[in-house]
């Protein structure tokens, strides 16, 4: 099927948000975080790719869709019953990715890369958005490589996926490493599909303290 790229998101974050999402106390700090803000804003321009994929055989932990299979028990149980899929990648986008690379600082550096990550986290959002307002879906379920325990949807996996949707590095700049991790690091990628309630595949994770988790810890 055809696949849609979104590039145009309005990615709007606040000095006071990042102050706080980085326990900023010196005046100093925020002053040239709130410069550091503003260039990462003008310069970023994060994407998505998505392709509306048929769900063509489940069986046992194995799931196939369209001409690409993947095992995991977890996807097998979760798209029973579901006819289509949203295969994605989203990204923050090469162009901030560079920018910040550029910073000699350690801890400057590190400060860049979680506002990468909000970068993408809005991205994200407005994606999600974007796809309920179109397909008219309410609630979505999204499972994405790696995430949760080590055999809720390995890793490795994401490389059937990137050759589900095609030519992603191509339309979004994203590419695998030889590890099946992504470049730019502050991507993700996965399946949406319409669910009776919202889920997230790291919400059957056990990892304790995670500072990137999405949803309250529901077992396994």
């Amino acid at each position: 099927m055809e696949r849609f790229v979104m590039d145009d998101f309005q990615v709007q974050i606040s000095i006071e948000t990042l102050s706080e999402k980085l326990h900023l106390s010196e005046q100093e700090d925020v002053e040239m975080m709130g410069e550091k803000l503003q260039e990462a804003l003008r310069i970023a321009k994060p994407k998505a790719v998505y392709k509306i994929c048929e769900v063509t055989e489940i069986n046992g932990d194995k799931v196939t869709i369209e001409d690409t299979e993947f095992q995991s028990p977890t996807l097998a149980a979760k798209l029973k019953g579901i006819h289509n899929v949203f295969a994605f990648v989203a990204t923050c986008g090469t162009e901030v990715d560079a920018w910040s690379r550029r910073e000699d600082d350690y801890i400057v550096n590190l400060w860049l890369d979680m506002l990468k990550e909000m970068i993408l986290v809005e991205a994200r959002r407005q994606f999600r958005n974007r796809l309920s307002e179109k397909y008219g879906i309410k609630k979505f379920g999204v499972m994405n490589p790696g995430s949760g325990n080590a055999d809720t949807w390995p890793i490795r996996q994401q490389a059937q996926l990137f050759s589900l949707i095609g030519d992603v590095n191509e339309l979004t700049g994203v590419e695998l490493t030889g590890g099946t991790l992504m470049y730019p690091t502050k991507s993700v990628s996965g399946v949406m599909f319409p669910s009776e309630e919202d889920f997230v595949s790291c919400s059957i994770c056990k990892r304790a303290n995670c500072q990137n988790r999405k949803a309250k810890y529901m077992g396994a």
